[in-house]
């Protein structure tokens, strides 16, 4: 899993829905206002994803970038190494040179690249989710955290996240599990750090016992997770799993002990 280079070791990966990781020099980020940093987004998509629809979508991306007006007029009959020297331009040359033909047969009449780029951001999204280990705001402290950023809606990353931790060969003391409203504008930036212990547990620690939940058995770590991941903000989860005030306080308060251990 790991990737060494001398002393250094890969810390980012991007983790596949089908529990391949990718180690990635950086994490692969799309934004839908963004078109430069999703139009390189795309190309990495088109060469990791299982999807040819999201290929297809890589390739008219690029087919409706090279044909906007921002790009500086009529440059989709531009040889790749034209291309290549346009500014704004993040594809790389292996890529270009790959696809000129196949991309310059697109008709992008009616190609929207707003549109493109969101569709782009949410097919990454969707599919991947990007990983961390280490805290890159104490880059000079050592830090046994690994970080699992989640955008995506209706898919449960639990199995996958499992393997992932207990088949890495470094240390791991603390998870934290992210739902990254940067990529997917959702409601609240959530997050929910745990224990490696806790989170691997059979049966998670209680969050909110019965008297402060309508939920039997009250609410749970793992409840919690399962909603992050498919992509409810922090009202939603309240609302799903029916906590009153003094039930989020009580799961605040056992998450902030978490955290000062």
């Amino acid at each position: 899993m790991i990737e060494r280079k001398g002393e250094r070791m890969n810390t980012v990966w991007m983790i596949r829905n089908d529990g391949k990781a990718f180690p990635c020099p950086q994490y692969i980020y799309a934004n839908a206002h963004n078109v430069g940093k999703t139009l390189f987004a795309a190309q990495w998509l088109y060469a990791n994803t299982r999807h040819e629809e999201s290929r297809q979508l890589a390739r008219e991306m690029v087919a409706a970038w090279m044909a906007s007006d921002s790009f500086g007029g009529d440059v989709v009959s531009d040889a790749p190494d034209s291309l290549l020297q346009k500014p704004g331009c993040l594809l790389l040359h292996e890529f270009v040179k790959a696809h000129t033909e196949e991309i310059k047969a697109i008709s992008t009449e009616n190609l929207d690249l707003n549109a493109l780029c969101r569709e782009i951001t949410s097919e990454l999204n969707q599919e991947f989710l990007w990983a961390q280990y280490g805290d890159v705001h104490h880059a000079n402290e050592p830090s046994k955290e690994l970080f699992f950023h989640i955008s995506s809606v209706g898919f449960d990353w639990y199995k996958i996240l499992h393997h992932f931790i207990t088949t890495a060969d470094f240390p791991i003391e603390f998870i934290i599990i992210v739902r990254d409203e940067e990529n997917n504008c959702a409601e609240s930036g959530l997050h929910l750090r745990l224990s490696t212990e806790t989170f691997l547990a059979e049966r998670p620690i209680q969050l909110a016992p019965p008297s402060l939940s309508k939920l039997k058995g009250g609410v749970m770590v793992r409840e919690i997770f399962a909603h992050l991941s498919y992509g409810s903000s922090l009202r939603h989860i309240l609302g799903d799993l029916m906590i009153d005030a003094r039930g989020l306080a009580n799961a605040l308060t056992v998450i902030s002990d978490w955290e000062n251990q």
